[in-house]
């Protein structure tokens, strides 16, 4: 039997020999064994969260779903618990791996601090928290945007802030603001304005961290009538009506479309002519476009639905943000007019019947109600008096918000968190109005106005809440 040589053992005997060599080989070998029994017996440091999505930051009504990532899987018995926000804001929990999720059963109340606190929860193994957490995040102040009509405001844009009372010009002197809309984010707002007159108008974007604004579309070759913004603020649609006849002599309107910030605005080429006011549907996908007696459903990509056509609704009032409903319009044989809730799975109410005109709607973002300005004629003058309602579909139920004698008009804004609601009284010019006189939305020009505020709870007005505010504006709108 061969004997493999002491100097070509596998071990080499020397390896052991010295001290430094016995030191390093036990050190490598302390840790293999730490390692084997950390792995087998799990990680045991403590629980902590490790990341908050809300921390520090200003959340507004779209955003409901709060975050909060640990280092460890959680008992998620334990985190509710434990968890508790102040002011409360309602909502369900929802564990997925080391994130649990916090969604919101409504929007949280504008102008408001919260602050959020754990401490002693414990992991599944039952192992407590080492250390409490404490996060904090902030609703947007309460601001409404408007277009002032006592001087020196009269026809600029401005902004005011109900939490501390301070209005801010948004637009010089001598610029005529005609029509507005935030978008959905808060960061801009987009406008026609004119320096001469209404047929001269352009559209325009407002930044209001910097206040600077920018010219979108002008007026040259066409005026400019109507425009309408995406929920993201990406996508504007603008109607225009060319100023050169064609050979046939008939004017119709088209569509231009921006369909995102850096993009010019191009032409959107339709089968028919628009036929009266148009709404971008919440997922950006369509355009909700009022033709004749229906309303075209037109596709803005080649991903969206193929176009369609309602035949039984002439107007699309007003579409919830989260696009669960929509308010339409019914022209009936009997020259009555029909108001129906019209829900994405195709179930459909009609909530309101009169002889009246309605112009303007809003959906409540926390109950199942809907406000409608409801336009009454009366039958020996056939002049129109505005009166707002309130409709509660569920329930069946319809609350006079204010009403308005002929020839005060009405504007009005819900609020975002859906808490407040901003509705403006209008009196119109009797003679001659001044060329800066600012606008309705119905085209009236305005030569005073008041502004008031309601409470809303469950999505109803309180009554006893009704306050004047300082300022006065042709038409309202918050900002989100």
């Amino acid at each position: 039997m061969n004997r493999i040589p002491a100097s070509s053992s596998l071990w080499p005997a020397h390896w052991f020999s010295q001290p430094l060599d016995r030191w390093v080989a036990g050190i490598t070998f302390g840790s293999l064994m730490v390692g084997i029994i950390l792995f087998l017996l799990g990680n045991h440091t403590a629980p902590y969260v490790r990341d908050f999505n809300w921390q520090q930051q200003r959340v507004g009504s779209r955003d409901l779903q709060m975050v909060l990532t640990f280092n460890r899987p959680m008992d998620p018995d334990s985190v509710e618990a434990h968890l508790q926000i102040q002011p409360p804001l309602p909502g369900r929990m929802r564990k997925l791996g080391r994130r649990f999720f916090w969604t919101l059963t409504e929007p949280a109340p504008y102008g408001q601090t919260y602050r959020v606190q754990l401490q002693a929860a414990q992991d599944e193994r039952g192992q407590p928290m080492s250390r409490p957490f404490e996060g904090e995040f902030r609703t947007p102040d309460r601001q409404l945007l408007g277009i002032g009509t006592e001087p020196p405001q009269a026809g600029r844009l401005f902004l005011f802030n109900l939490e501390t009372h301070s209005t801010t010009l948004l637009t010089p002197a001598g610029m005529k603001v005609t029509q507005m809309q935030p978008s959905a984010d808060g960061r801009y707002v987009y406008y026609f304005a004119t320096e001469t007159g209404i047929q001269h108008q352009d559209l325009y974007r407002l930044n209001l961290e910097d206040q600077t604004a920018e010219l979108l579309l002008d007026h040259q070759g066409y005026q400019n009538l109507r425009f309408q913004v995406s929920p993201t603020g990406e996508l504007v649609v603008a109607e225009r009506m060319p100023l050169q006849r064609d050979p046939s002599g008939l004017v119709e309107t088209q569509l231009w479309i921006q369909e995102t910030h850096r993009d010019p605005f191009q032409r959107l080429d339709l089968d028919t002519a628009v036929g009266g006011d148009f709404l971008i549907s919440p997922d950006e996908s369509s355009l909700l476009i009022s033709q004749g007696r229906g309303v075209g459903i037109v596709p803005l990509h080649p991903r969206a639905a193929a176009e369609s056509f309602l035949a039984q609704f002439g107007q699309t009032l007003a579409i919830r943000p989260d696009g669960a409903f929509g308010a339409l319009l019914r022209f009936n044989p009997d020259y009555t007019r029909s108001l129906w809730i019209v829900s994405n799975t195709g179930n459909s109410q009609e909530i309101w019947v009169a002889e009246g005109s309605i112009g303007v709607g809003a959906f409540s973002t926390t109950a199942p109600v809907f406000y409608g300005l409801v336009n009454e004629i009366d039958p020996e003058t056939y002049t129109e008096s505005p009166r707002l309602l309130a409709i509660d579909w569920e329930e069946g139920r319809q609350t006079e918000v204010v009403r308005a004698e002929y020839p005060i008009g009405l504007d009005f804004s819900l609020a975002p968190d859906g808490r407040t609601l901003a509705y403006t009284l209008l009196e119109p010019f009797q003679g001659l109005p001044d060329p800066l006189a600012p606008l309705s939305r119905t085209g009236q020009a305005i030569a005073s106005s008041q502004v008031w505020l309601l409470d809303v709870e469950d999505g109803l007005p309180i009554p006893s809440s009704r306050r004047r505010l300082p300022l006065g504006s042709s038409m309202l709108a918050w900002i989100p």
